[in-house]
């Protein structure tokens, strides 16, 4: 390195605005709203928004396989459906959306099926966490109908035993095997841990919600821990180690999504 590049780092290194937490590794990222660069969402009219993960994130086959959105409503927001093939999952952060006409506040979701239009419209201000990921028919059966539901309503049982991280399952993932993509909401109270450095063949995406935390994220070269808040996102590859613990003096709640039902591919 050269003595002009050292002084450019140290000089940056005084600025925040030089500074960020924002990791995108290879087989993870860390995403953080000091870098959101916000933009018109395709697919959507009147709506703008941030593009938290989506495969140009990596390179096949250690990338992204779905496209996760934080969406900033409008009270002239619209949208018609996501691409030919693509299953759309929308939960509502703040403010409130009609889906076909029905009204949806904050903590409602909806999972809506791939090519079947659906007209979502702003009813109040407010932002949007939107999962969207192809859909993998199963043996030629039709998928599910749309599926609304309330985050709060359903059933948060202790993980493992813990009855200091409770784990909701959103979608009907495990009872109904027409569904190959799950979303979940876990809650870890004050200084707990999951119970051990977890890799698997799902991938997730994930939205901190509520709370802080930190996440262990990765192994060897890619190793990273790293302290996330309320807003901070994370995409995990298949097979990426992870570990999360619980700071702060409030509860931590994030959402997350992850594919099921289907042979690994």
């Amino acid at each position: 390195m050269t003595h002009a590049h050292d002084a450019a780092v140290a000089a940056a290194q005084q600025h925040p605005t030089a500074q960020t937490r924002t990791r995108v590794m290879a087989d993870h990222a860390v995403i953080t709203p000091d870098g959101h660069v916000v933009a018109p969402l395709f697919g959507w009219t009147d709506t703008q928004g941030v593009v938290l993960i989506s495969p140009s994130m990596g390179s096949a086959p250690r990338q992204p396989r779905f496209t996760q959105t934080l969406a900033h409503l409008t009270e002239a927001s619209a949208t018609a459906g996501a691409l030919p093939g693509v299953q759309r999952f929308v939960y509502i952060l703040s403010g409130r959306v009609s889906v076909d006409g029905r009204e949806l506040g904050v903590d409602d979701y909806a999972w809506l099926p791939a090519d079947v239009p659906h007209d979502l419209r702003g009813v109040e201000a407010g932002q949007l966490l939107v999962f969207e990921q192809p859909y993998d028919t199963l043996d030629g059966k039709p998928a599910p109908d749309a599926f609304f539901g309330h985050a709060l309503d359903q059933s948060a049982e202790p993980f493992m035993g813990d009855e200091h991280a409770r784990l909701a399952h959103l979608l009907p993932d495990e009872t109904d095997p027409r569904f190959d993509f799950a979303v979940n909401r876990f809650t870890f109270d004050p200084n707990n841990p999951l119970p051990f450095v977890e890799t698997h063949h799902n991938e997730h995406g994930l939205y901190l919600q509520h709370g802080q935390g930190v996440y262990r994220l990765g192994s060897g070269p890619t190793e990273t821990w790293n302290p996330v808040v309320a807003g901070d996102a994370i995409w995990m590859a298949a097979y990426c180690p992870q570990w999360f613990v619980a700071t702060g003096d409030a509860p931590a709640t994030y959402l997350y999504s992850k594919n099921v039902n289907r042979p690994p591919r």
